[in-house]
C-alpha cells in the first residue's frame, strides 16, 4: 500500500511538472522560430552588447514619459551599472523593444544565463533587482505589446526557460504572467506602508503604531551613548562609502547566524551598488539612510525611490549598537522622510516578516512565474521549482556550526 501511495505521488509530481500549457508554449515557440511575429502596426527588436547603447536615449525618454512604468529595479541607469558588473561569457543582458508606429512603447530587460540546466532568461538586475516588470507606456494595448516581446524571446532559439520572479500583483506584466506562466512556489507578500493618508510626520505618529513606543525607548538608550544624527543621502562619495559600510555590517550579521545570502556574499553586488551610489549623473533614485550615534555609524539602509515609492533594498546595523535596535529606528525615520518628501509608499520588499509587518498597513501579493520555451526547458523548470528550494530548505535545517563551515 505504501509503495502504491509513493508511486501515485511521484506520478502526480510528474504530471504537475509537465503541464499541458507549458507543452503548448514550447511547441509554439519551436514552430514559430524564424518567423515575423509582430502584429500590424508593431515592430519588435532585440538588443545585446554594444547595440544596447543605441536604445538608451529612447529607453530613458520612455521612463520620463511614463514615470509609473515598472519599478525602480527596471531603471535604465541601474541596469547599465548592473551589466558592467554582472555580465560575462555565461550571462548577458538582452533587451526587447516594441514600437507602435515608430514610437517606443515597451522595454523588456532580460538576463540570459547559461546554467547546468540549460539557458535561462530572467529579469535583468538579479540579484540587485528584487521586483521584475516590463517598462511599458500606459494604454490598453499593453498585453499585445508584451505578447509581441514574448514571441521575440521565443524567436531567439537559444533560451530554454523564462523565469519571472518577483512580479507584483499591480505590475504591468502581472496579468500576462499569471495567464501565460506557471506559478513557481507559494506566493509572497510585500508588507508595505501606505503613507498617502498621512499629511505629515506628526499625523503618522498620531496613528499610534505599536512600534513607535519601542522606538522611543531605543532612542533614549542610544542617546545615552552620544548625539543621534539621521540623514538621507543621494548619490555621491559619501553614499558610496556608506554602502560599503552597510555591506560589511550585513556580512558580519550573516556570518554570526550561519546564513548564506547569495546576493550579499557576491562581491559584485556591493561593487555595483557602490558604483551606482557614487554616480551623480545616474537617474536611479538611489538613496542611503544613515543613523549615527556619537559620530559612529549605527545603521544604514540602501533604498531606491521611483514615482512616489521607496523600495527599502537592504537595512543593516553595527553590532556595536545591536542591543539598542538602531535598525528599527532608522526604518521609522526613513518612513518619516518619505512622508515629508511626498512619497506614497514605503516598501520593505518580501518576505512579510515581523519587523517589516510592524510598519505595514497594507500588503501587495508578489508571485514567481516560469514559462518553458523548449523541451530542454523542463530541466530548468525542475531546478527552479523543486531542486533549489529543497536545497535551501535543507541548508536552513542544518546545525549552525555546519552552516558556518559550509559558508567558508
Amino acid at each position: 500500500m505504501a509503495r502504491r501511495v509513493e508511486t501515485m505521488e511521484a506520478f502526480s509530481l510528474f504530471q504537475d511538472m509537465f503541464v499541458l500549457d507549458q507543452l503548448v508554449y514550447a511547441a509554439g515557440a519551436a514552430v514559430a522560430r524564424g518567423q515575423p511575429l509582430a502584429p500590424a502596426g508593431l515592430t519588435v527588436s532585440s538588443f545585446s552588447g554594444d547595440s544596447i547603447d543605441g536604445l538608451v536615449p529612447e529607453w530613458r525618454a520612455l521612463e520620463l514619459r511614463t514615470p509609473h512604468a515598472a519599478t525602480a529595479f527596471q531603471s535604465c541607469d541601474l541596469l547599465l551599472h548592473w551589466a558592467r558588473h554582472f555580465t560575462n561569457k555565461r550571462n548577458e543582458l538582452r533587451v526587447v523593444a516594441v514600437r507602435e508606429r515608430g514610437e517606443l512603447v515597451l522595454v523588456w530587460p532580460l538576463a540570459v544565463e547559461k546554467t547546468p540546466f540549460g539557458r535561462v532568461a530572467c529579469w535583468a538586475g538579479d540579484p540587485v533587482g528584487q521586483y521584475g516588470d516590463v517598462v511599458a507606456a500606459e494604454g490598453g494595448a499593453r498585453d499585445a505589446w508584451i505578447e509581441t516581446a514574448f514571441a521575440e524571446t521565443g524567436n531567439w532559439g537559444d533560451v530554454d526557460f523564462l523565469c519571472l520572479r518577483g512580479v507584483r500583483a499591480d505590475g504591468a506584466i502581472a496579468g500576462w504572467a499569471a495567464n501565460k506562466g506557471r506559478p513557481l512556489g507559494a506566493s509572497a507578500e510585500a508588507p508595505v506602508c501606505d503613507t498617502s493618508s498621512f499629511a505629515d510626520a506628526k499625523s503618522f505618529a498620531d496613528a499610534r503604531w505599536p512600534a513607535l513606543k519601542h522606538n522611543k525607548r531605543r532612542w533614549k538608550k542610544l542617546a545615552t551613548l552620544g548625539d543621534i544624527h539621521f540623514e538621507v543621502l543621494g548619490p555621491g562619495d559619501r553614499a558610496a562609502e556608506l554602502v560599503a559600510r552597510g555591506f560589511a555590517f550585513k556580512r558580519e550579521w550573516l556570518a554570526t547566524r550561519g546564513l548564506y545570502g547569495r546576493a550579499l556574499i557576491d562581491r559584485r553586488t556591493e561593487d555595483c551598488l557602490a558604483a551606482l551610489a557614487r554616480d551623480t549623473s545616474a537617474s536611479s533614485g538611489m538613496t542611503v539612510s544613515h543613523l549615527s550615534v556619537g559620530g559612529e555609524t549605527a545603521a544604514v539602509e540602501i533604498g531606491f525611490r521611483r514615482c512616489g515609492r521607496h523600495y527599502a533594498y537592504m537595512g543593516t546595523f553595527s553590532s556595536a549598537f545591536a542591543k539598542q535596535g538602531p535598525g528599527n529606528l532608522a526604518t521609522e525615520l526613513t518612513i518619516r522622510d518619505c512622508i515629508e518628501q511626498g512619497l506614497c509608499e514605503y516598501d520593505p520588499l518580501p518576505p512579510a516578516v515581523d519587523y517589516k509587518l510592524a510598519w505595514s498597513n497594507a500588503r501587495v501579493p508578489v508571485h514567481d512565474y516560469g514559462v518553458v520555451l523548449t523541451w530542454s526547458g523542463y530541466a530548468a523548470l525542475a531546478s527552479v521549482a523543486f531542486i533549489r528550494p529543497a536545497a535551501k530548505s535543507l541548508y536552513e535545517k542544518l546545525p549552525l556550526t555546519v552552516r558556518r563551515r559550509l559558508r567558508k
